[in-house]
């Protein structure tokens, strides 16, 4: 007897294909949106070109800028790039060669990359301001323009200084005087037209008459604090309100008490040397020449058995101190011969104490002196 064969279908079934199909649409449908999604690779892809584009775009610009700025501080001519006209004229004339130019061409706003993205105008002129320096920057022996906002001294009242004491010089010293600085000239010369009484008064009262006279050259725009050049940096005050320096006076037995002078102890005030370290600064950085003799805000005394002189001190046009030149000092009284004179017409270079968020545009603080901006 013959078995008979059983024959089984092995196909596909309606089903299962439908299955298949659906699983491979949520694939596809997955892989596209990996591809082409608002996080897709095909989107990251192009988001990072286009950045790429712009920063390369713009770091080029830039360089193009500096060059700009580094030949016109060589040459002391202005460094100013704040308008999009400004920075059109210095990429066109860095980019002549349209080959090789690195960028399209420009809209209203800025600068236009070779696919039509852009970088930005203020981007690239950082509103105005060409060198990120600020005071803290400045060295001693560097020059600035500062506006003292007193048309009776300079061009409008602008007048060059010199840095007398900058970051450096407080950090090896261990000072905190800020950054200083002083006219590079004499101003003022009629510093002593004022009314000071008797010689002995405008003696006692010298150091406050020139921080008086410093205080009209004060621009709170740019500037702390003014005073005279010789004054105490740390204390420009000193001995303005009161008698902080004592009088002058000696005991019977000292080496140098004289019996003549008996009648003035106690009336003339003694002298100090508050001058000192303004004006050893103003020699380690060579700038004690000016274009006048001007006054020092310290006194002065010299004693011995023909005289006893009282004087301030003074440095003459060609930068030498006063020394024992006592025909030099203001107000100079010789007692015992009973000489009094002074009152000479010297000026003074008055000092400022910059403000820490000042910055500095312009100029190179050498061939031409650096402009102050608020």
């Amino acid at each position: 007897m013959k078995t008979k064969e059983v024959k089984t279908n092995r196909g596909i079934t309606l089903i299962a294909l439908v299955i298949t199909i659906i699983v491979l649409l949520i694939l596809a449908g997955v892989t596209i949106a990996t591809l082409t999604g608002d996080n897709g690779i095909l989107t990251k892809a192009n988001e990072a070109k286009k950045e790429t584009e712009i920063a390369s775009v713009k770091e080029q610009a830039q360089l193009d800028i500096a060059n700009w700025v580094s030949e016109r501080l060589e040459k002391g001519e202005d460094t100013i790039v704040n308008t999009p006209d400004k920075v059109k004229e210095i990429l066109e004339n860095a980019n002549t060669d349209n080959a090789n130019k690195y960028y399209k061409g420009f809209t209203d706003t800025g600068v236009e990359t070779p696919n039509g993205y852009e970088v930005s105008f203020e981007e690239l002129y950082n509103n105005g301001s060409t060198i990120s320096k600020t005071v803290d920057d400045l060295k001693a022996g560097e020059k600035v323009y500062y506006d003292t906002g007193n048309t009776s001294v300079g061009e409008n009242g602008i007048v060059e200084c010199i840095v007398l004491y900058d970051k450096t010089y407080n950090e090896t010293n261990g000072t905190d005087y800020g950054i200083q600085i002083i006219t590079s000239n004499v101003i003022d010369n009629n510093i002593l037209d004022l009314d000071m009484g008797s010689v002995q008064d405008s003696y006692n009262n010298a150091l406050k008459i020139f921080y008086i006279k410093a205080q009209d050259y004060l621009n709170n725009q740019y500037v702390t604090s003014a005073r005279c050049s010789g004054s105490n940096p740390a204390d420009p005050t000193w001995d303005t309100n009161e008698n902080e320096a004592g009088n002058f006076s000696k005991k019977e037995g000292d080496e140098d008490y004289f019996e003549y002078m008996k009648p003035y102890y106690g009336v003339h005030k003694n002298e100090d040397e508050q001058y000192l370290e303004d004006w050893n600064q103003i020699k380690n950085i060579n700038i004690q020449k000016s274009n006048d003799y001007y006054w020092l805000a310290s006194r002065k005394i010299k004693t011995g058995s023909y005289s006893t002189n009282f004087y301030v001190r003074c440095v003459s046009a060609s930068g030498n101190l006063d020394g024992d030149r006592y025909d030099d000092g203001l107000c100079w009284k010789r007692i015992k011969l009973g000489y009094e004179t002074g009152r000479d017409s010297y000026g003074f270079r008055p000092v400022f104490t910059l403000k820490s968020e000042i910055k500095i545009t312009n100029g190179d603080g050498v061939d031409t002196p650096y402009t102050l901006e608020v």
